[in-house]
């Protein structure tokens, strides 16, 4: 026995038909003992014993069905793109044919005749069956060659029955003219497939931008010389170089060379990591401000950002869907209908010895019988309560998440940039020696010029404070420890301690019992001293987002539990965690921890909504019953989880939940009404009562139904809580990555036009990191104000 867990990326999966579809195809070849498919990623799992049946047979079984199998994300990217264009072109060409064919016949609104209005529906179902449909024919013969029945051939039965049914209409008058309803039929399924891929192709694009974060080139040092070559083709072993603002192409070890690297999207670290000679780097990481050399040690599958890919992957692969139970339907739902319109022939044909009836009574039976009405359900609900969500800055991407959000019992928070603001704020100032003022005035003077987060929120704080500015001369930084500057001719120095002491500086008890105490409390401590005297220690901590404390009362009155994980360290994340109320605390996590962690919640029978906003938050994103990701977060945060709060405010994790509910509450009574329309008309077309018109007539009533029902949720209040609008005067600072910035003259550019909006202090470009730095008083302009700004030059931002 060879069994193996084959995987198999596949374009063209729409809905539980196509799981039940290859399920049933794929279980019939031998040495097949389970198959898993995954409609949102669009990835079929099979174990196997490839020994009788291999990993090309797989395959090859597969597409026979009509659907394409693709060696590499990258192609399964283009063949979802060209099949979602191919369908949205023909739904939509289809969708206005048949609107045209309504008006024409049956309902005859231009008086023509009824041989002209005849003809004219033949062309029509013509072009509709054989060019705009094709796609389905193809399938549907695809289908029946591996002897399974799903909803294309259950649609194709219906269709082309009226279409042979209506073609008779022209000759002979005891046939009536089903020519429109082939059309719609045809039209509404590739309609629905239209919004079903949308679906498909949206989610799978967040494994995509997170493989994109890897530089396509590395600079390896062969020989005497620096080459660059594709990062592909870097081995373990080799030397790479990365320079300032540069992301590490891989995993490594580093040589040699001294930098802060930003690892906050990997780890939830929100202050940059030092890293020098023997210190351990991550591939897709951003070094900030030194030069590295770095050895690398994992390549290919085994670096730390394609182990994240294939924990997101593999998560995905094994979580059921939420329509488990109507893939297990569906694997009896064409049959019973086929059933059901044999018997109703075979009872007309036994009872009045009429075939033309009974031969309507069995194509009437099969089109009633094709779920049209429950095919719009869920992109209805998720266009409706999807738009309700939008209007409070809540983005919900699928209908099937609102269950997920209706079950909720325990929220998981993610702590750097989602429940604080992912950038540290100076806290405390402690003077050791001298006026306050004077020693703000110092650190602002020698922190001017840093790129270092901790120099700029000093400097930040320093100028909001009133400090007066000083000027400086010989200012010196050391990559990830500190600065160094001449004021008035007399050093001065600002960093970590260890820094300041390398540099002879003495320590009192009192100085190092207060470091203790603030690194202690979770903070990052930085030390002023000149001339070999400590003068004051300035205390920087990440803080809670406002409302925070709001929400977790908010949530605790629900009964909901609430959770903390972060890759942060214990202190700092223990004392967000206890300032906020927070049931359960846990910190120092990979990604894999929180996946962990999250898994244990539901083996316990808790129903999880995880709430993230980096790279690292991604994998239990997706492992969560639902994932809620911050509007400013990474793109594969967003592109992981299945709500987006496109404002940042939290108090909007507790509406996403009410307004699941509703929206699960509205879905099941669409469900219902659903199947009610297909019960009764097929009962109805069993018992002769459909004609072409009525047939079309339950289908649009079907569809309004629906419609109305769902337009009730328009009507759910949302709390939308309070908060208090910043006052002119205050001071607040905003990161802007900027990816088309590329030289000193778009920098220019770019502080050229937004010093001119009112209300902005500061605007500080940093080309090599594509990043622009701006301070400006909320009062007088909005953040928006400065990404709008920025687009008019022709920049693309998004907050850091």
């Amino acid at each position: 026995m060879a069994t193996e867990m084959v995987q198999m990326k596949v374009s063209g999966l729409m809905c539980s038909f196509c799981t039940m579809s290859v399920e049933s195809a794929l279980k019939r070849n031998p040495g097949v003992n389970s198959v898993m498919v995954n409609l949102v990623h669009g990835i079929v799992l099979v174990e196997a014993d490839t020994a009788q049946m291999s990993r090309e047979e797989l395959a090859v079984a597969v597409e026979k069905l009509g659907y394409t199998v693709s060696a590499t994300e990258t192609q399964q990217y283009k063949n979802d793109e060209d099949l979602f264009e191919v369908i949205k072109q023909r739904g939509t060409i289809g969708m206005v044919l048949s609107a045209i064919d309504l008006l024409v016949d049956p309902l005859n609104l231009f008086g023509l005749p009824a041989q002209t209005r005849g003809y004219f529906s033949l062309t029509v179902a013509l072009v509709v069956l054989f060019w705009v449909g094709y796609p389905i024919l193809r399938k549907t013969l695809m289908a029946l060659s591996q002897r399974v029945i799903n909803a294309n051939v259950l649609l194709s039965a219906g269709a082309w029955g009226s279409f042979i049914i209506g073609s008779l209409s022209l000759t002979d008058a005891r046939w009536p003219n089903f020519l429109p309803v082939a059309a719609w039929l045809m039209s509404l399924h590739l309609f629905f497939a239209y919004f079903k891929l949308d679906t498909r192709k949206k989610a799978s694009e967040a494994v995509r931008k997170l493989l994109s974060l890897q530089p396509p080139r590395a600079r390896v040092l062969r020989g005497d010389q620096a080459v660059e070559v594709l990062t592909s083709d870097v081995a373990v072993g080799e030397i790479v170089e990365v320079r300032p603002g540069e992301r590490l192409p891989l995993d490594g070890e580093v040589v040699s060379g001294q930098a802060s690297v930003d690892e906050s999207s990997f780890t939830g670290e929100s202050v940059p990591a030092t890293k020098e000679a023997g210190s351990k780097v991550i591939g897709g990481t951003l070094n900030l401000d030194g030069a590295l050399q770095v050895r690398v040690t994992k390549v290919g599958l085994d670096s730390f950002l394609n182990q994240v890919v294939r924990l997101m992957s593999q998560i995905a692969e094994r979580k059921p869907p939420v329509e488990l139970l109507a893939d297990k339907l569906m694997n009896y739902y064409g049959p019973v209908v086929f059933i059901v319109a044999g018997l109703a022939f075979a009872a007309w044909a036994l009872l009045t010895g009429d075939y033309n009836k009974a031969t309507l009574a069995l194509v009437t039976t099969i089109i009633m019988g094709y779920p049209c009405a429950l095919g719009i359900t869920t992109p209805m609900l998720a266009a409706i309560a999807g738009g309700k969500g939008i209007s409070i800055g809540l983005l919900v991407k699928a209908s099937e998440v609102f269950y997920g959000l209706s079950i909720v019992d325990t929220l998981v928070f993610d702590k750097t940039g989602t429940l604080t603001y992912g950038r540290p704020t100076v806290t405390d100032v402690e003077v050791i020696k001298g006026e306050r003022l004077d020693a703000l005035a110092l650190l602002a003077a020698v922190e001017r010029q840093s790129e270092h987060p901790l120099g700029q929120a000093i400097g930040f704080f320093a100028k909001k404070e009133g400090a007066p500015e000083l000027a400086t001369e010989q200012f010196r930084a050391t990559p990830g420890k500190g600065v160094s500057a001449l004021v008035s001719g007399t050093e001065v120095l600002a960093g970590k301690p260890g820094f300041i002491q390398e540099r002879g500086v003495m320590f009192s008890a009192a100085v190092q019992s207060r470091i203790a105490a603030l690194d202690a409390a979770g903070k990052t401590v930085v030390v002023l001293a000149r001339a070999g005297e400590v003068l004051a220690l300035v205390a920087l901590q990440d803080t809670p987002r406002r409302g925070a404390e709001h929400v977790m009362a908010r949530l605790a009155q629900k009964n909901i539990r609430t959770v903390m994980l972060t890759g942060d360290a214990t202190g700092a994340a223990q004392a967000i965690g206890r300032a906020l109320g927070i049931d359960e605390i846990h910190a120092q996590l990979l990604p894999a921890d929180k996946v962990a962690i999250i898994e244990k919640l539901q083996g316990q029978g808790r129903k999880v909504a995880m709430v993230g906003d980096g790279i690292n938050d991604a994998p239990a994103l997706a492992q969560a019953e639902v994932g809620i990701a911050i509007g400013a977060g990474t793109d594969v945060a967003i592109e992981s989880a299945g709500v987006i709060l496109i404002g940042d405010r939290l108090d909007d994790v507790v509406n996403a939940l009410v307004l699941g509910k509703a929206s699960y509450r509205t879905m099941t009574g669409n469900v219902l009404v659903a199947v009610l329309f297909n019960v009764v008309g097929m009962s109805l077309a069993a018992l002769g009562y459909i004609t072409p018109v009525l047939a079309i007539a339950v289908m649009i009533v079907s569809i309004f139904t629906i419609l109305l029902n769902t337009l009730r949720i328009r009507t759910i209040k949302l709390d939308r809580g309070q908060e208090t609008p910043p006052e002119a005067s205050t001071l607040a600072q905003v990161e802007f990555s900027v990816p088309n910035m590329v030289c000193e003259g778009c920098a220019g550019a770019i502080s050229a036009k937004l010093t001119k909006l009112p209300g902005v202090q500061e605007v500080k470009p940093k080309v090599a990191q594509k990043q622009v730095y701006v301070q400006y008083q909320p009062g007088q302009v909005k953040q928006q104000q400065l990404v709008e700004a920025l687009a008019e030059s022709g920049f693309t931002a998004v907050e850091v």
